[in-house]
């Protein structure tokens, strides 16, 4: 695997030379600093360009045409790392090796005419597609309460503090939708490509340095700009909250948030996953779900999880709301036998073993790849072999040192309906 940097005026290109797949995988990855007024905007532009162009002005001519590229996969995705907003626009093809000369050119070119040639007549959208998407976005912001834990924590956040970027919705909400024209839909477009940082990622058996002279003639936008965005939000606050909120629910979910802020560099890239793995996100021997689930059978689901660029760690638990003392005893529990040392070197290495594996196995996935060193690139995350390495010297006492740093900022409770009364 040969990795290489191409520094162009208005983009970069990265690329990773590998003959371990059958496919390419390339990555059209625009970024800015979040603003939560621009989210919904970003989400229906971001499915409009995916939807149709010139070129293409019905749905059924994009799908034929990815046929005829042999099945060619072009599509979208969003993310929030921090204060950044990511919005890719990805094309999966067949490796060239397999098809006719013509085809490499043919496939490059599409996502291109979806990006730089969209359907926009008059400097204004496609209304019948604009309905299609608007309506379509609607749902997914309405769906959004269709998922209890997911719904609890970003309440959670909210609640903590409501202008933090880690309380934006990111599927966009209904008030903003309903200002979306096809007309100034038209105009964030050309803010969009104007004022987004762009960056594009390739991965697969080719000729890097042909691919970029060919990507430089369809990257039409030359726009220079310089990247100085600090990416890591600050969500540390002095005293404990603790709040409780009812919602129509069936289940209850409790969620506490713990500041993350004081540990190390060196302990958020590699003792983190560690700790995260023996406390409750790794193997069903992990400190929550034994002593909430296993011992005491106090809920239906109990996890953890790190949102690094967000400096907070993430406590959800699915329980009837009149548990909700006991099962704040027993996380406080459980986290004081990590700060006191209540697990062995053998477990340690046991989950430094499984980390290793879920990290090499990313090795066979393009879009995590990707990821890798656009973070890498991005935010100075290690690269995979780096973290490899690097979690090898994790110790038990590093684990320690850790959770000793970890503070409960806030105790969250949405009560669902099955619980009124107790």
């Amino acid at each position: 695997m040969t990795y290489k940097e191409y520094k162009n005026n208005s983009f970069n290109l990265y690329t990773i030379k590998t003959d371990r797949f059958k496919t390419c995988f390339l990555d059209i990855i625009f970024y800015s600093k979040v603003e939560n007024d621009s989210i919904t905007k970003e989400n229906v532009l971001a499915s409009m360009i995916q939807h149709s162009s010139l070129k293409f002005p019905k749905r059924k001519f994009v799908v034929e045409h990815s046929e005829d590229l042999y099945n060619a996969q072009f599509y979208t995705s969003k993310a929030r790392i921090g204060n950044i907003r990511i919005i890719c626009f990805t094309l999966n093809f067949l490796d060239p090796i397999y098809t006719e000369k013509s085809y490499l050119k043919e496939v490059i070119k599409f996502p291109f005419e979806m990006l730089y040639n969209p359907n926009i007549k008059n400097d204004e959208f496609d209304e019948r597609t604009l309905k299609i998407i608007k309506n379509r976005i609607h749902a997914n912001i309405d769906s959004v309460k269709e998922a209890p834990t997911r719904y609890a924590i970003k309440q959670a956040i909210k609640n903590f503090d409501e202008s933090s970027p880690a309380a934006f919705e990111m599927e966009g909400n209904i008030k903003d939708l309903n200002k979306i024209t096809s007309q100034n839909l038209a105009d964030f477009y050309k803010y969009f490509l104007d004022n987004y940082y762009c960056d594009i990622y390739l991965v697969g058996n080719l000729n890097m340095d042909k691919m970029n002279i060919m990507i430089k003639e369809l990257f039409i936008n030359d726009i220079i700009k310089t990247n100085k965005f600090d990416y890591l939000v600050n969500n540390s606050i002095k005293a404990k909250k603790e709040i409780v909120e009812k919602d129509s629910f069936d289940q209850s979910t409790l969620v506490c948030l713990y500041d993350t802020s004081k540990i190390s560099d060196y302990e958020s890239k590699y003792v983190m996953s560690v700790f995260n793995f023996l406390f409750g996100n790794g193997s069903l021997t992990n400190k929550l779900f034994t002593n909430l689930r296993e011992k005491n059978s106090l809920c239906y689901s109990v996890s953890s999880h790190y949102q690094r660029a967000d400096n907070l760690l993430i406590v959800h638990s699915g329980i009837d709301a009149k548990n909700k003392n006991k099962a704040l005893k027993l996380i406080d529990k459980s986290l004081k036998e990590m700060q006191t040392g209540k697990f062995s070197d053998e477990d340690v290495e046991n989950a430094i073993k499984t980390l290793h594996s879920s990290f090499k196995e990313m090795f066979n996935d393009q879009n995590a790849l990707v990821n890798n060193y656009f973070s890498h690139n991005m935010f100075n995350y290690p690269l995979l072999n780096e973290v490899i390495e690097k979690i090898d010297s994790v110790t038990k006492k590093d684990v320690v040192n850790l959770a000793n740093k970890l503070k409960v900022n806030l105790v969250y409770m949405m009560e669902g309906e099955e619980d009124e009364g107790n």
